[in-house]
């Protein structure tokens, strides 16, 4: 159990907006709302304090209104030391909401990356102070006195947690004063962090163990700041394509001891000056080439899970500092002429394995290539996806080396002579994910990169897969995308189930029982509907809003 505190928007989710005329300006500001709280039902016990551990400030409006919560909290909440409180949340709910005004992340990061020397000595109440954009609330000082009064009152939290770059300008500031609070003793920091970090007294004590932090604030913070042996997840945000890992140690060897996670978010997907690249290259000496600017030697003994985003290199030495990492899960999106230079050894120990691929129409023959070559590649991986939104197709090679693949799902453009290619070489696969295959007689020519391979009616392609899911053609049935459909089908007739579009689903079935003799095992089909995530979602979070409304409003809270 925790304390809990939320606001109520309108019914439309945005606030009602008061005018105030001057003679010379007009000021727009938004009228505010009232905050909630369960503070009711907690201090109805002898010991409220040890009925919770968490503190959730909820915020489902449009323009979080801080400001009122200091008076919500400065009465009830302020009369209780809340010493059994490890955990604070940050959750911005406004995202869901279709009428969101204009995010300022742009302008919030404009002004703390400043390099000027007035806005460089900036405090976090100074960056919020120069921020006005209509339909938002300005913060105050009330923003430094609510981050104040709470950790006067709950002073044992050891994680501070919300969602950086998703919530409102207003929700960031205040999980930003709160991490900067409470930062020399937080276990967990995955808060955005608005100033540079203070040095500890004594560095044996922290202990930090997760952090989310931009690598601006890393690099302003000076060197040795967070130790690394300390670190299990890390996430680096708007990185810049040269940062530094000197934040971490100046020693000439950096060991990540612990660190079993790592997320690299990337700023921009391209580089702007080389230089760094080869610049002590002279007298014929290759330079350490890390992914930032150090060239020392950075080891992950124990990272299985790495995430890179907009990957900005076009040098493969960039992976060099991964090759002894017994890496698990490999995610990796941005341009193909950046990913192309992926260093493939480190696919070898794979399990999952996620590339989503940005490609440009001169790319269309390196990317066949390039997927040729990652397919013959031996590894371990058991569920891969592979991506890109551009009408091209993927090529296969005639062997390929993921003999071990259970899980396979690509959403780029695939003919259908090549998707049986590569099934046929899948030995373990269990399901198959495709998004678009080619259907009409006028992609025919797509299929020259699939090579001889050919099926012929009625052949087994597979005896493995047993979970189709073929999202191609829209509301409307047309009859090659329908024949295709059941071309597919029939090549796998272990199927147990089947997702297609609801329009073609009728006469899938009326084929499999005119051929019930030929297919027995498909008579059992189990048909299931696509799942549109973002749309689930919203739903969820819905109904979870008004259910919360609904019980608060039963015990007199609303």
């Amino acid at each position: 159990m925790g304390v809990v505190v939320w606001n109520r928007p309108d019914k439309t989710g945005v606030l009602p907006l008061t005018k105030t005329t001057s003679s010379s300006t007009t000021v727009t500001t938004a009228m505010a709302i009232s905050w909630y709280t369960n503070l009711g039902l907690i201090l109805g016990g002898q010991k409220p304090s040890k009925l919770t551990r968490r503190l959730c400030i909820q915020a489902f409006d449009t323009v979080p209104d801080y400001s009122t919560l200091l008076d919500t909290l400065s009465s009830g909440f302020a009369q209780h030391q809340w010493t059994d409180i490890v955990q604070i949340d940050i959750r911005d709910y406004s995202g869901l909401r279709r009428n969101s005004p204009p995010d300022l992340t742009a302008v919030v990061n404009s002004i703390t990356s400043s390099r000027s020397s007035s806005s460089s000595s900036l405090s976090p109440m100074a960056v919020a102070a120069r921020i006005h954009k209509p339909g938002h609330t300005h913060v105050n000082s009330n923003l430094t006195k609510l981050a104040t009064l709470i950790s006067k009152h709950v002073p044992n939290v050891t994680a501070v947690a919300s969602d950086p770059w998703e919530c409102s300008p207003s929700s960031r500031l205040v999980a930003g004063h709160l991490a900067s609070q409470y930062f020399s003793q937080l276990l967990v920091c995955h808060a955005p962090i608005l100033a540079p970090i203070a040095r500890p007294k004594d560095p044996c004590t922290c202990n930090l163990s997760s952090l989310s932090i931009q690598t601006s604030i890393l690099q302003s913070s000076g060197p040795s700041i967070i130790p690394a042996a300390q670190l299990r997840t890390l996430k680096l945000l708007q990185a810049e394509a040269f940062f530094s890992w000197e934040a971490f140690s100046s020693d000439a060897t950096l060991v990540f001891t612990n660190l079993t996670s790592l997320t690299i978010d990337f700023e921009k997907d391209h580089v702007a000056n080389d230089s760094h690249k080869y610049d002590a290259q002279k007298g014929g000496q290759n330079p350490r080439v890390s992914m930032g600017i150090d060239k020392r030697r950075i080891l992950f003994p124990k990272l299985t899970n790495l995430c890179v985003r907009k990957l900005p290199y076009t040098y493969p030495e960039a992976w060099a500092m991964f090759l002894d990492s017994p890496i698990r899960n490999l995610a990796l999106a941005g341009k193909f002429a950046h990913i192309r230079y992926l260093d493939t050894r480190v696919l070898r120990q794979l399990d999952i394995f996620d590339m989503h691929v940005y490609l440009s129409e001169k790319s269309f023959g390196k990317f066949t290539a390039f997927v040729k070559t990652v397919l013959s590649v031996a590894s371990s991986v058991r569920s891969a996806w592979i991506r890109h939104s551009e009408v091209f197709p993927i090529s296969v090679p005639e062997v390929c080396a993921w003999t071990g693949l259970q899980e396979l799902n690509i959403t780029a453009y695939i003919p259908t002579f090549t998707l049986l290619a590569l099934v046929s070489q899948l030995p373990e696969l269990r399901r198959l994910i495709a998004q678009r295959i080619a259907c009409d007689d006028s992609e025919a020519i797509l299929e020259s990169d699939s090579g001889p391979f050919h099926v012929e009616p009625g052949a087994v392609v597979s005896t493995s897969v047993r979970d189709l899911q073929l999202h191609m053609g829209g509301s409307k049935p047309r009859v090659t995308t329908l024949q295709t459909i059941i071309y597919v089908v029939m090549c796998m007739p272990r199927l147990k189930q089947l997702a297609v579009k609801q329009a073609y689903r009728k006469d899938i079935r009326l084929f499999i029982r005119r051929h019930a003799a030929e297919y027995p095992e498909l008579l059992n089909l189990d048909y299931v509907h696509h799942i549109n995530m973002k749309s689930l979602l919203v739903a969820l979070m819905t109904k979870i809003q008004k259910k919360m409304y609904t019980c608060f409003m039963a015990v007199g809270l609303i």
